[in-house]
């Protein structure tokens, strides 16, 4: 959703304008999201082999190895599906503001002003990691599965001086 209002105080000619942008919260894609359906959400990349004891590796876990997969290399194996969607972060909102006085010179028109972008200073994550890192330790964790990776843009302030003629 998203909104916007502008008004014009008449008698001091000062703009007013503010923006409200609010946005579901993130949705982790999936692997049939991805163009050919590779693996790009939440991936948990599993060894094929280990020789170290009690080690989960495909081959303990299948008998085997998987059709065109190497003993030294990892299998891809995606954790969410079209039908298991994962959902992070909340919904976030956003509110921009503008506020400038417009000088007229005849038949030109110069505004002076202040944007205030991110007026509420909200600092929801945009990005996530989506590899699942399986240890022995941190079973439960995941590594850094589901850390955030970027951050909307801090709160700032920009001048602005307009001419139009």
């Amino acid at each position: 959703m998203r909104g916007l209002a502008a008004y014009t105080i008449p008698k001091i000619d000062v703009q007013v304008s503010a923006t409200f942008r609010s946005q579901q919260a993130f949705e982790m894609p999936t692997a049939a999201a991805t163009a050919g359906g590779a693996p790009n959400g939440a991936v948990w990349q599993v060894p094929n082999t280990c020789s170290t004891p009690g080690c989960l590796s495909i081959v303990n876990l299948l008998g085997r190895l998987p059709a065109n997969a190497l003993a030294t290399g990892t299998t891809a194996i995606p954790l969410l599906d079209n039908e298991h969607r994962l959902y992070v972060g909340g919904r976030r909102n956003q509110v921009d503001m503008r506020i400038a006085k417009i000088l007229r010179f005849g038949p030109t028109r110069a505004d002076v002003g202040v944007d205030l972008g991110n007026l509420l200073n909200t600092n929801y994550a945009t990005g996530y990691t989506t590899t699942y890192q399986f240890s022995q330790g941190n079973t439960l964790g995941g590594g850094t599965w589901l850390n955030p990776t970027a951050i909307y843009t801090p709160r700032f302030v920009r001048l602005n001086f307009t001419f139009n003629f």
